[in-house]
């Protein structure tokens, strides 16, 4: 790690999941990029969503909704990967999403295109959301413990032959950062347990205890759906959710997708597999996953983009010139003509 990059460099990119939303995002880039501007207008038509309202100009509240939350996320993320690819011409080496940020890592793979993954994740959500009905849970964050103590901690409250005493950690975050999915009396009393300990409990805002097993019946709704996307296998490794292993096929990157629902993120132990790059990027809203690996890999090259400013340190990371976009020429040729006006060339 934190290798100087060049020419030949390892490229890792990164996306982000539900949580990393927020009202504006992507507002900048979109102003700016034509390219941008047409993916959300694609997207609007594919779901009947009005997606320049709901990422610039709705609420918090709107926007934490699950289906609001994926496809938007998802949008942004898939627009910022599409421009820095197609316009800076970056590639990456290898992949990785957190939970509903794997659609946008499958895509930029190569595994899946645009419309089918903004319709799998309004099926996803949506199925998501009828679970959490059914069963009443949430999340909680456990911070500053070491992974035995909260395992140990949650095997105290949870049943695995009874959807109605739930405790599972569900998301690997880093070596001291873990969430808890459960019934909500359990999470309370872990909450405590943690605090205890001398770790930090943080109730996550979220509808339900997604990723448990208590989404197994999402699970079997949605896989119906899968039939009707055409998986391709990848050009670009993919290192998935629940094995942190790296897949390529179209029957993996499917098997991948369904499992995760109920299933546990590995993503602390799917990262070991970005140390070897030269350069890790995290794309779409949101820096907290690229902040996360920060913290454990300090000297290692790490950027998160989600406005222009950043898009312009990456490419002079990179050491590549900033193409003009059409409103960068006509201002260019605006300030021409004022020039010529002023020193009286060309002006009667």
């Amino acid at each position: 790690m934190g290798k100087n990059v060049g020419l030949s460099m390892k490229i890792g990119i990164i996306f982000p999941g539900q949580g990393s939303q927020y009202l504006g995002m992507c507002k900048e880039i979109y102003d700016r990029e034509r390219l941008v501007q047409e993916l959300f207008e694609q997207a609007s038509s594919c779901v009947d969503q009005n997606f320049v309202r709901l990422c610039f100009a709705s609420s918090d509240k709107e926007l934490q909704e699950a289906i609001n939350a994926q496809t938007s996320i998802f949008l942004v993320s898939a627009s910022i990967y599409k421009l820095l690819n197609e316009k800076y011409g970056i590639t990456p080496s290898i992949v990785a999403g957190h939970s509903s940020g794997e659609y946008s890592a499958i895509f930029a793979a190569g595994g899946m295109t645009f419309p089918d993954a903004l319709y799998l994740l309004k099926k996803r959500a949506g199925f998501l959301e009828e679970a959490t009905k059914k069963y009443e849970g949430g999340m909680l964050a456990a911070l500053g413990l070491p992974f035995e103590k909260v395992q140990k901690i949650c095997k105290k409250y949870d049943d695995p032959s009874d959807l109605k005493v739930v405790a599972e950690i569900v998301n690997y975050n880093s070596p001291t950062q873990f969430v808890i999915s459960g019934t909500t009396s359990e999470l309370n009393a872990i909450a405590s347990d943690i605090k205890e300990a001398k770790g930090k409990a943080i109730a996550l805002n979220v509808a339900g205890a997604f990723h448990s097993r208590m989404m197994r019946e999402a699970v079997e709704n949605f896989t119906n759906y899968l039939v009707k996307v055409d998986f391709k296998d990848l050009a670009v490794p993919l290192v998935n959710n629940v094995q942190a292993e790296v897949v390529t096929q179209n029957e993996d990157i499917k098997e991948s997708l369904v499992k995760q629902m109920s299933s546990n993120v590995l993503w602390w132990p799917a990262m070991q597999k970005f140390k070897e790059c030269d350069l890790i990027i995290e794309v779409g809203p949101g820096i907290k996953y690229g902040k996360m690996l920060k913290r454990e890999w300090p000297k290692a090259n790490i950027i998160s983009i989600n406005s222009l400013a950043d898009i312009e340190q990456l490419v002079t990371i990179l050491g590549k010139e900033i193409p003009k976009t059409e409103i960068d020429l006509i201002i260019e040729e605006e300030l021409k003509l004022e020039q010529k006006g002023s020193n009286g060339t060309d002006s009667i």
